[in-house]
């Protein structure tokens, strides 16, 4: 469940995974079958850059930058022969981190996206979004989000993003928190919706489907030893000492660091504060375990017009219960996959396996 560090049904090779994702996401963008795109741009218009937002450089950069658009924070970066960030020919892919995680978690497999989406479309450029939901990241300052913090209440932040930004979402990826946010945002009405939405590692299933669920990705566990640290870090060294005999791993907790930050106007990198709203994460959890969407899942991933697929990690499903594997029937061959040699931060332990399984 936790968001950062860390088969059952169709395989779908590269090719024909991306000739159908190509169809959703533009229906003038076709693949032969000797697997080549189009290869001539189309001519594209003047960039128009609109009231209180900016074409990003090169590299990862805020989408918006005023402060008096209050929304939910998100970087991109542009992939593709045309560097015009609003031209009409841009698609994108907007990414939903997981639960004390930050959209910066995923810049690495962000740009291996869209370098190969671009790479294989030629037609069209692909602009990464890396989100920062309601409580994570730059967010908690950025948009003082009210409660109650749910599913519901981060999938309306996202709309709400994608409403004041100008951004239309072609492809929605969530991961684990991210994931049911993805599918709370497809419940919605009178939303963008994305034409191919992926879950990554995330339960549909509720707590009450499964009574001896467990320690879900060791999320309770690592909650309870959280709760007691304060709200001002001395140092990371501190957190080190303090976490390790707790019997967390140096991986966790140098990923769990990644959320301090010096207050601001600070002028020494310590002591530092926590860059999230921790009630709120709190929440966020308890709303994610109360929270059934298979359902959700099963009609979009039927849907004619767009494509949800559930990607669940190899370690993962070795725990699913066996009542919910058993559920994942009700889903096309082509709509759930598992990724072999990997857990909970799939995106971390098989970068390189998941962005072929996406393409």
């Amino acid at each position: 469940m936790l968001g950062g560090v860390g088969g059952v049904g169709c395989r779908v090779d590269g090719l024909s995974h991306f000739k159908r994702l190509c169809k959703l996401v533009s229906p003038w963008c076709q693949l032969s079958a000797s697997a080549s795109l189009a290869s001539a741009a189309p001519t594209l218009t003047a960039p128009v850059v609109p009231p209180g937002r900016r074409p990003p450089p090169a590299g990862w950069t805020p989408v918006l930058h005023s402060h008096d658009v209050k929304t939910i924070a998100a970087q991109a970066q542009q992939f593709g022969t045309d560097a015009t960030f609003w031209s009409e020919h841009t698609r994108t892919i907007a990414i939903l981190h997981g639960l004390f995680g930050s959209g910066r978690n995923w810049r690495s497999v962000g740009s291996a996206l869209g370098k190969a989406l671009a790479e294989r479309d030629t037609q069209h450029s692909w602009r990464v979004v890396l989100v920062d939901q309601r409580c994570h990241g730059a967010s908690t300052q950025a948009y003082d989000a009210p409660a109650p913090h749910t599913l519901d209440a981060s999938a309306e932040d996202v709309a709400d993003f994608f409403e004041k930004s100008g951004i239309e979402p072609d492809i929605l990826l969530g991961h684990s928190l991210g994931g049911k946010v993805a599918l709370a945002y497809l419940d919605g009405d009178k939303r963008v919706m994305p034409k191919c939405t992926f879950v990554l590692d995330s339960a549909p299933f509720s707590k009450h489907d499964c009574p001896d669920l467990g320690d879900l990705h060791g999320t309770f566990s690592t909650l309870n030893v959280l709760r007691e640290l304060p709200d001002v870090v001395p140092s990371r060294k501190w957190l080190h000492d303090t976490l390790a005999p707790r019997g967390m791993s140096v991986d966790l907790i140098n990923w769990l660091g990644t959320n301090l930050v010096a207050p601001e106007g600070q002028g020494s990198p310590e002591p530092m504060v926590w860059q999230w709203n921790f009630a709120g994460c709190e929440s966020l959890f308890q709303s994610y375990v109360d929270t059934c969407h298979w359902e959700t899942l099963t009609r979009s991933a039927n849907s004619s017009d767009a494509s949800a697929e559930l990607v669940i990690a190899q370690r993962t499903f070795d725990d699913w219960p066996a009542n919910q594997k058993a559920r994942l029937s009700s889903l096309p061959s082509h709509a759930h996959h598992v990724l072999p040699k990997s857990g909970h931060w799939l995106h971390v332990d098989n970068p390189k396996g998941l962005v072929e399984l996406l393409m």
